[in-house]
């Protein structure tokens, strides 16, 4: 004898519920298995890249880079490729940074722990200028991937937008385009 129409849509749905249902408990069991990880330790991660941004980027200490990197600490973007190896090439890239933007305030979006990782979503707004001497302001934004490692960080994986920015630049140096402050016609 052959089911019914109606029987084959219910055997149908049973089995897509239970599987479902496997998947489902399965994400509990490994959402609980990753939040094993002390919400202190999360928080104090957080609080890790927050002194970061704000000492060495925002405050130009460059000697917090000493103290938030491990010795080996490695940059890369855009990932696979190491751009950046140890404190002391983060800390000549910040310098150069801040000399180029000297008023750039790096804002930290959102800002997610995990794990021995935290995930930023920033923004910089700084004032840039042209070959020509022009300024112009500027917003340029990145997400980076941190990996803390005996209460420093590691790693990290950056990716920016590096397209946005140079547009940025290229709008600024168009002709025509007025000077930051200065008045529009």
């Amino acid at each position: 004898m052959r089911p019914s129409s109606f029987v084959r849509p219910v055997v149908f749905f049973a089995l897509v519920a239970m599987t479902l249902g496997g998947v489902l408990a399965g994400s509990a069991i490994a959402a609980r298995a990753q939040d094993a990880t002390p919400t202190g330790e999360l928080a104090a991660n957080k609080a890790l890249v927050l002194r970061y941004y704000d000492e060495v980027w925002n405050k130009g200490n460059l000697a917090a880079a000493d103290e938030t990197l491990t010795a080996d600490f490695v940059w890369y973007n855009p990932p696979p490729t190491p751009i950046f190896v140890g404190p002391a090439a983060v800390k000549k890239q910040a310098a150069d940074l801040r000399t180029a933007w000297p008023d750039m305030v790096l804002t930290a979006d959102d800002v997610i722990a995990e794990g021995d990782r935290v995930v930023a979503r920033w923004t910089i707004r700084a004032t840039a200028q042209t070959e020509n001497g022009r300024a112009f302001p500027i917003v340029y934004t990145g997400i980076d991937i941190v990996r803390i490692e005996g209460g420093k960080m590691a790693e990290l994986w950056q990716n920016t937008d590096d397209a946005g920015l140079d547009a940025q630049y290229a709008a600024a140096a168009a002709p025509g385009t007025p000077a930051a402050g200065s008045p529009t016609p």
